[in-house]
Formats: C-alpha cells, sequence, structure tokens
C-alpha cells in the first residue's frame, strides 16, 4: 500500500465517515450486467427502504420519463425504465446524503452537485449519441468524480481554504495541481479511497480515481471508452465561472477523441441544458444561472 493512500486511509477512516445505507449498498453491489440480475434483487432491498422505496416512485412518476399511467410500484418502475437507470438514482441519493454541507465562505457544495450532474449527464449523453461504452456507468463516475473535496474541506479546513484562496486568485489553475503541491495527493485519489471505504463498485472507483488523467485517455477512446468522456466532462465549466477557463484544453481533447465532431458539442450542450431541469427538480438540485450551452458563445 502506497504512502499516499495510506494517508488518505487514515484522514477517511471508515469509523469516522457516515456510513453507506444497507439498502442502497445492497442496490449498488449488484452485478453492472444487467443480464446477470434478477430484477427482484433489486426491488427487494429498495422495498425494504420505505424512505428509499418512495424516493424512487417519485423519481419514476416524475416528468423526466413523462408516463402517461401512474407508476404505482418499483419493480413495474425498474421494467419500464432499466434497472441501471434506477441504480444510479439510489447511488445518487445515498451518497448527496453522506456529503456534509461547508462551513466555507468559499465553497458551496450546491454549486458542486451542479457541476456533478452537468457532467454526468454530458458524460451520458456523449455515449449515446457515439452509441458506444457504457452511458450509464461514465454518469455514475462522472456523477461522483469530485465526492470527496466537501469531506476533504472538513477534515483539512486550513488548508484547503488557502487553495481555494489561491484558486480563486489564479482561475487557470486547477484545483488538483494546487492539492498535489500541498498534499501530495488530489481529491481523484481521495475519491477512489472513500469509494472503497464506502464499498462501491470497482469499476465505478476506477473513473472515480482517473478522472483527472485525460492526457492518457484522449487519444485512446476506443480503449478507455468511459474513463475518457468521464475526464473529459471534468473539463466543463464550472457554474461558479464566468469565463470557460479550460476551454481550450476541452477542445483540444474533443477534438482528438473526436475528429471533424465539433457540432456534436451544440448538441450534447443543448441536451444537457434541456434535461438538466426536470432532472434537477427531482434530486433537488437548483438549476444553474448561466446555461452550459452559452459558454459556446464566448
Amino acid at each position: 500500500m502506497s504512502s499516499v493512500h495510506n494517508e488518505l486511509s487514515r484522514i477517511l477512516m471508515v469509523e469516522q465517515l457516515p456510513a453507506m445505507p444497507h439498502s442502497a449498498l445492497t442496490v449498488l453491489q449488484l452485478d453492472n450486467d444487467v443480464a446477470k440480475v434478477n430484477i427482484n434483487d433489486l426491488v427487494r432491498p429498495i422495498e425494504a427502504d420505505i424512505g428509499l422505496a418512495a424516493q424512487v416512485l417519485k423519481f419514476l412518476n416524475s416528468s423526466y420519463f413523462g408516463f402517461q399511467s401512474t407508476i404505482s410500484n418499483v419493480k413495474q418502475g425498474i421494467a419500464l425504465v432499466g434497472i441501471r437507470v434506477v441504480k444510479n438514482f439510489v447511488l445518487w441519493k445515498a451518497v448527496f446524503s453522506l456529503i456534509p454541507k461547508s462551513n466555507s465562505a468559499s465553497f458551496d457544495v450546491t454549486m458542486l452537485w451542479q457541476d456533478s450532474l452537468r457532467r454526468a449527464m454530458f458524460s451520458r449523453f456523449l455515449l449515446l449519441e457515439l452509441k458506444k461504452g457504457d452511458p450509464e456507468m461514465a454518469f455514475a463516475g462522472a456523477l461522483l468524480q469530485d465526492m470527496a473535496i466537501p469531506l476533504l474541506l472538513k477534515k483539512k479546513v486550513k488548508e484547503y481554504e488557502s487553495i481555494l484562496g489561491r484558486l480563486a486568485q489564479s482561475p487557470h489553475t486547477r484545483l488538483s495541481i494546487l492539492e498535489n503541491e500541498t498534499f501530495g495527493w488530489n481529491h481523484a485519489d481521495a475519491g477512489a479511497v472513500l469509494g472503497t471505504n464506502w464499498k462501491l463498485p470497482q469499476n465505478l472507483i476506477d473513473l472515480i480515481g482517473n478522472h483527472l488523467k485525460i492526457e492518457e485517455y484522449a487519444g485512446n477512446f476506443e480503449q478507455h471508452r468511459e474513463r475518457a468522456v468521464v475526464s473529459l466532462s471534468a473539463l466543463l465549466p464550472s457554474v461558479v465561472e464566468a469565463v470557460w477557463n479550460e476551454r481550450a484544453d476541452f477542445e483540444k481533447f474533443f477534438q482528438s477523441m473526436f475528429p471533424n465532431k465539433t457540432s456534436l458539442l451544440t448538441t450534447i450542450f443543448d441536451k444537457v441544458d434541456r434535461e438538466f431541469e426536470q432532472y434537477s427538480m427531482i434530486i433537488q438540485v437548483t438549476k444553474p444561472k448561466r446555461p452550459l450551452f452559452n459558454y459556446l458563445d464566448e
């Protein structure tokens, strides 16, 4: 075990972390190959948790899906929308409930979740448009790529306040660079340790831990489809940015991954903006003030 992993394991000690709800953990540990999952194996842990079952039914009956008739039970809903969609919703609700609120004036957890949902939807829609890879796994990986930041801010208050202050003064610098300079590790490394502690699926931990390695995957999309799009999504503009600081890098890597498909960005960004509003109401995340599509006009 590396010294970095040892240090992060001490910081994110299991006994000091909130526990992943048992019902959610049971759902998340089901095989990602839907052909190997009996729908009843997913239904049982959800229905055993009254609160989770109510949230899932609310999700299934939302305008996001637009079913003409009411979905009255979890099994019926899963059969209609698919196992992976419901698993991702359970994952979001579980992790969202475990992330602490921040007392920092320079960090807003709400904005982190806005960024995360945008990145998740971008990753899903991009693979769907290309008809390649696993859109739902990419969605989950992008959604949780920054989940360790609020916990690190709580555990390393002074250091992170200093990092965020430096970031505000130099917005073109990546957070991970400042983290590496300060700690010798970054939030992606921490996210992988956190995912292990919470017993998340290994392929999801892999996406979280590698989401900053765009250089490694941009030139080899066919071998690393989910890793590539999740790491590309990390370069999207944050909702707090007046200017898209990493646009040049994003466009360079996008062109490397998808030559002659620049027009696809217009389609994807527009779809993220349109779908975000419906999805965000379900998971109680406010809509960003500035649409993602607007950054293309800069």
